[in-house]
């Protein structure tokens, strides 16, 4: 199994009954009832599931979250103290019975971070599939909360005009791949990143969003939207350009905290998402602030009072609510790097497009409540040390937990969990390529274990590699073709969001051709990227475990991570090699031939192949 639980007193083998019974309800009893339809047998001998909504009497484990497993011969019962317990003690024994693991035990566990989340937008109206079968993912990996961006992909009905000019960047933006990078790095100025990926160009109806949501919270997922305000603000400013900062801008990200009407719009998108979602938390963004005091409104102040006086406006409006607020902090972070390069809330001026004053002098003066999401943790663990000690509760955002360093020591200093965060699209093959499979599942086990730390990386990098391609195919020696291959194409990595799109006319590499013995043929896809990639990017195991250090990471590459889910990886001969699977069409008929038939004249080198 790939997670450890605290507690497995393991006795002998024993298997679900097909037709077990079950007494929950609820999506706990839902994953049982999946339990029994894919892994019970006529002759098992556990012919109940049970669950009881508390934990067994003497339990090593605490917490709202906490859950046990009791098997005997003929009895599973799943303890917890919540619905959300329950469900993490359903998903548990699924994983037993996926894994070959189910036996006689006593099974105790609970999470080691309070907060284990994704951040994601709203899917387009034709990807709810997608997103549900995203959200189920995470839940089976015991993620508790979920971010969902809103911006101008919900519909608003006090101001349906952000909504029409929301569909209509969209659409220019969706012209062609690239084109939302020529509007982010067109100008004399630096500029957000461009968020036209959220709801695909679509504009969901508040019960659309409602529909996400009940989705979400019937897995036992917080749900929080993220509003982003005062930077990121495309979406308002689109609509009504007198509220730019910038006058020049025709794309302007940044609305003027100074103008008399902006706060009432601001308020209003606020009253609209809070009425839909009802949050105990909603995230103000925040993040990526870069044009400031440029107005005549503006121009005279201290960029550090605008930026703390705009989140104390939006802070007191949700507190009288009885909502916590939420922000991408690094503003508040005074980072220069060893080569005097500064980000964040540092001064910033060696180019034009990078030049803004100073704002992290704000670290002060905002309301101590907020909950800061830090993903500068790359600079250092120093800088997790500006909200401790100006008394912010602080998570990882964006967070690639392979990345972290000083995992424990950072956990003991204050860091309260963390979020992988997904800016593109939820559909399985951008999902896969842009690294989030195997960012959950490797966050997973981080947020979950209370073993994990640095010097175990290596060895947690090689175990998702494997689930991820469990979580793919399941079992790939049933009904599928396995490939082993590699070869020499190299095309270097890039992600794909913020209008960058999977061109398939550039990674399309050729076909396998499968010749069965009555003349049958079936073609299989070789794509640079999503089954394939380049012979030569290193792969760390966990046999490199000895020279790990803490202060260089020993890092997956983000080109080996792209073809995690649909591979696993190896190395042979000096090469790095990477096995694929082909569910047969014809599992029935006798395979006389397998051949590569390529586009062009790229080559593949297969090692073997398996039937």
């Amino acid at each position: 199994m790939f997670f450890e639980p605290q507690i497995w007193k393991k006795g002998q083998t024993v298997s679900l009954s097909d037709n077990a019974a079950i007494n929950g309800t609820g999506y706990a009893a839902e994953i049982t009832r999946t339990c029994i339809t894919e892994h019970g047998t006529a002759d098992g001998t556990v012919k109940t599931i049970r669950f009881e909504h508390h934990l067994p009497e003497g339990a090593s484990v605490t917490g709202e979250e906490a859950y046990a497993i009791t098997v005997t011969e003929s009895e599973v019962i799943l303890h917890g103290g919540t619905e959300r317990a329950r469900i993490y003690a359903a998903v548990t024994l699924l994983q037993m019975n996926l894994t070959g693991e189910m036996c006689i035990c006593q099974l105790e566990d609970a999470p080691d971070c309070a907060f284990r989340g994704y951040r994601v937008y709203l899917p387009g109206r034709k990807s709810f599939k997608e997103f549900f079968d995203m959200i189920d993912t995470i839940v089976y990996y015991k993620y508790n909360c979920v971010f969902l961006e809103i911006g101008g992909a919900m519909e608003y009905k006090r101001h349906p005009e952000i909504n029409e000019a929301w569909a209509a960047f969209a659409a220019d933006t969706h012209r062609y791949s690239g084109r939302a990078h020529e509007i982010q790095m067109g100008y004399d100025w630096q500029k957000n990143s461009i968020h036209t990926d959220n709801g695909e160009g679509d504009i969901l109806t508040q019960d659309e969003v409602r529909t996400l949501i009940e989705y979400c919270r019937a897995r036992g997922l917080d749900v929080y939207p993220e509003v982003p305000t005062l930077s990121h603000s495309d979406y308002i400013c689109l609509a009504h350009p007198e509220l730019r900062e910038r006058e020049e801008d025709p794309y302007p990200d940044t609305y003027c905290p100074n103008h008399p009407d902006v706060y009432k719009l601001v308020f209003d998108i606020m009253d609209e998402v809070i009425a839909v979602f009802e949050p105990t938390i909603v995230n103000i963004g925040h993040d990526e602030f870069y044009t400031m005091c440029r107005c005549p409104r503006c121009k005279d102040s201290r960029p550090d009072d605008i930026y703390a006086e705009d989140v104390k406006r939006i802070h007191a409006y949700l507190t009288e609510r009885g909502i916590r607020t939420a922000m991408w902090g690094e503003k508040l972070l005074p980072v220069v790097t060893q080569n005097g390069s500064t980000f964040g809330g540092s001064e910033a001026y060696r180019h034009p497009k990078w030049k803004y004053p100073a704002v992290y002098t704000c670290q002060s003066k905002l309301p101590k409540d907020i909950l800061m999401l830090h993903w500068y943790y790359a600079f250092g663990m120093q800088y997790d040390f500006v909200y401790h000690t100006h008394g912010y509760e602080a998570i990882y955002g964006n967070m690639c937990a392979d990345g972290v360093q000083y995992w424990r020591d950072r956990r003991r200093y204050g860091m309260k969990g963390g979020f992988c965060s997904n800016w593109g699209s939820n559909h399985p093959e951008y999902m896969q390529r842009n690294c989030q499979y195997f960012h959950l599942i490797f966050g997973a086990f981080a947020l979950w274990s209370k073993t994990y730390d640095n010097d175990r990386q290596n060895e947690i990098v090689t175990r998702t590699f494997t689930e991820a391609f469990r979580l793919h195919y399941g079992k790939a020696d049933e009904g599928y073709i396995r490939i082993t291959h590699t070869t020499e194409k190299n095309i270097p990595y890039k992600v794909f969001y913020d209008g960058v799109f999977i061109e398939d006319e550039l990674y399309h590499m050729g076909n396998y051709r499968v010749t069965y013995t009555d003349g049958t043929t079936a073609l299989f896809e070789v794509k640079y990227g999503t089954n394939i990639t380049n012979s030569a990017i290193p792969y760390a195991t966990a046999d490199d475990a000895e020279s790990f250090d803490p202060d260089t990471l020993n890092r997956a590459s983000s080109a080996l991570l792209e073809v995690s889910y649909s591979t696993l990886p190896c190395v042979e001969g000096g090469k790095t090699w990477y096995t694929t699977a082909y569910k047969n069409p014809h599992p029935e008929k006798e395979i006389e031939k397998i051949e590569y038939v390529p586009d062009t004249d790229d080559t593949v080198e297969i090692l073997k192949i398996e039937y």
